[in-house]
């Protein structure tokens, strides 16, 4: 799994999730989506419409980044996610927690009408 800096968009910043997020990788993906909001990122999307699979690792550090960015007084919104790691969110309920969007733009627009 790769988190990629796709965009920054005014204040928002669109960071890329390919592969899968599992216990070999989800630190990485926590340092980097951190470090932005310990840099002062308040508005952020990961998109993960290149996202294949996910484990508990995973599913755990999306529930982490979302709380850190409460925390800190910003926003992780979750972005394209689809087919089977949409079924882990939808059976873990963590799609009632989790801010998720059909795609990229919609979640850009939930920020900017909020």
């Amino acid at each position: 799994m790769e988190v990629l800096l796709e965009e920054i968009d005014d204040d928002i910043h669109v960071l890329r999730a390919d592969g899968g997020i599992d216990g070999v990788n989800a630190g990485q993906m926590v340092d980097d989506v951190v470090a932005r909001i310990d840099a002062g990122a308040r508005k952020i999307i990961v998109d993960c419409s290149g996202l294949k699979v996910i484990s508990s690792a995973g599913l755990a550090t999306l529930l982490m980044l979302h709380s850190r960015g409460r925390t800190h007084g910003g926003e992780v919104k979750v972005a394209g996610v689809d087919g089977l790691v949409a079924q882990v969110l939808q059976i873990t309920r963590l799609n009632l927690v989790l801010s998720i969007h059909a795609d990229v733009n919609r979640a850009k627009l939930a920020f900017r009408t909020s």
